[in-house]
């Protein structure tokens, strides 16, 4: 079951609490698919956290491919969305996938971490990666209600 009926101030807090993670020593990744998935996917094994790992800093803090906070965002429209069978169409879960990641390039300018680091980082509002992966949340949980 999905729950996408939230209120601003409860995607605000879920977006806050996303970003707030990475002073806790998670990734962006983790942080993502932790705080945005567990509010929205009924279940939510550590398993799913331990998929997320390998996606930080562009794949393995190597900073060369996509954001870790995308990459999480990914996981959890595909936990809502995403199919099991084949034979199932995967047509929405595309669709809400495209949508998010031309959000994302148009909010923050560009898709790999490194770019976002050497870019976007350091201007006003955006002094770290904690601020990205909170407004990437906020982006994502206004995405998914929409849905």
């Amino acid at each position: 079951m999905i729950v996408m009926d939230l209120n601003n101030a409860k995607k605000n807090e879920i977006a806050k609490r996303a970003g707030s993670l990475l002073n806790q020593g998670y990734h962006c990744s983790e942080a993502m698919l932790l705080v945005v998935g567990g509010a929205l996917l009924d279940e939510f094994s550590p398993q799913v956290l331990k998929i997320s790992t390998p996606f930080a800093g562009g794949i393995a803090c190597t900073y060369d491919d996509l954001c870790g906070a995308l990459t999480g965002g990914l996981m959890v429209i595909g936990g809502l969305f995403g199919r099991a069978d084949a034979k199932k169409s995967d047509n929405r879960c595309m669709a809400v996938t495209k949508r998010y990641r031309d959000a994302f390039l148009q909010e923050f300018g560009w898709l790999n971490c490194c770019d976002l680091r050497e870019r976007w980082r350091g201007k006003p509002g955006q002094e770290d990666c904690a601020e990205l992966v909170e407004k990437s949340a906020a982006l994502l949980l206004e995405i998914i209600s929409e849905e």
